[in-house]
């Protein structure tokens, strides 16, 4: 986690100095700054502009903040650049005597929460947690989709799992993949609940009146086209098939074809605007995929590989990932999905 912290006096200092020990052992990037023109050392970045405009450089580049100082000057400081909940950064405060950790923002879905407790092991300081299932000790549906790598698809309904919860009312809860761990207290798999909980890649599974869909990033997409075939294209052919099929777009978290597109700019284009992983494989690694695949003499004449997109989306799948959605072509572009093993854990 990337991670930048930010002191104002010399007693503050040195809790940086020891919050930047204590959690690079455990594999944070961090960066101190020192605001204070009473602190000259060689080796210490101190900070000549205002505070908001550090902060607002930050905001985007890094994926926590500490701020060793009072609560009110990191309220301030990040004010103006918060957002929203699934794509701000943690922030905590942490005072200069290492006393206590608070999380000020993105406590489940930022990690500000745990970051504030693994803060307070380094330092000795007690986390002052006060995220409403975390005092009560009840299922938080962010940090679930969060541990599991589940895109939330609607926040306010999230949202309203929780106060339901919170108001000791049942909320349903149905995966379409394996589940291990035993179901949390709130929790139950009966169907007649008003709100309850969805994970599936699918974009109408909604068994509930009032349903939250998680989605997970299980989706594979195998691609070919023509050379030169525009990004726009691809987008729209990619777009047309998800829809077709019933497929969440933020269920796609990774794309695959072969080698010999491996610098097509136009997959490449999309690839990159998406923010998708792109991998391509050899004729001989695709011919060793498994499974039933419609084969062209065509394509194996050109590529050594009788199939493209469906070969390469099971095999970027991985152990246990099969074909849902066979080869579409349109516009010079080929498709086709394939969907992970995946499987959905709770704490034990």
């Amino acid at each position: 986690m990337k991670t930048a912290i930010i002191c104002f006096s010399q007693q503050g200092l040195r809790i940086a100095q020891k919050l930047q020990t204590g959690l690079e052992c455990h594999g944070f990037e961090t960066e101190i700054s020192v605001k204070s023109r009473h602190i000259q050392e060689d080796d210490i970045f101190c900070i000549e502009e205002p505070l908001n405009d550090w902060t607002g450089r930050q905001f985007n580049q890094k994926e926590a903040f500490i701020f060793v100082g009072a609560c009110g000057i990191a309220v301030r400081a990040v004010a103006p650049f918060v957002r929203s909940k699934d794509t701000d950064p943690a922030v905590i405060a942490i005072d200069e005597k290492g006393t206590f950790a608070v999380p000020l923002l993105s406590g489940h879905l930022g990690g500000a929460n745990r970051l504030a407790e693994q803060a307070a092991s380094v330092t000795g300081a007690v986390p002052v947690i006060t995220t409403a299932t975390d005092v009560h000790q009840l299922f938080a549906v962010d940090l679930f989709a969060k541990d599991n790598d589940l895109h939330i698809t609607d926040l306010a309904a999230a949202k309203e799992i929780s106060a339901s919860l919170l108001a000791g009312i049942s909320v349903g809860f149905h995966s379409d993949f394996p589940v291990s761990g035993k179901l949390p207290a709130g929790l139950v798999t009966a169907r007649d609940t008003e709100s309850g909980i969805c994970i599936s890649v699918r974009d109408n599974c909604r068994p509930f009146p009032n349903t939250l869909r998680l989605v997970p990033k299980a989706v594979v997409l195998g691609i070919g086209c023509r050379k030169g075939t525009k990004a726009e294209t691809i987008r729209q052919s990619v777009q047309r098939m998800l829809k077709n099929e019933r497929i969440e777009p933020n269920a796609v978290g990774l794309a695959a074809s072969i080698d010999l597109k491996k610098e097509e700019p136009g997959i490449l284009a999309f690839c990159r605007e998406e923010g998708m992983p792109f991998v391509t494989y050899d004729a001989g690694e695709l011919m060793e995929a498994r499974g039933v695949f419609s084969a062209s003499d065509f394509v194996s004449s050109v590529t050594g590989a009788d199939n493209v997109c469906e070969r390469s989306a099971v095999l970027a799948a991985g152990k246990g990932g099969r074909l849902i959605a066979g080869k579409q072509a349109g516009c010079g572009v080929t498709a086709a999905l394939a969907l992970k093993e995946w499987r959905i854990r709770f704490e034990s």
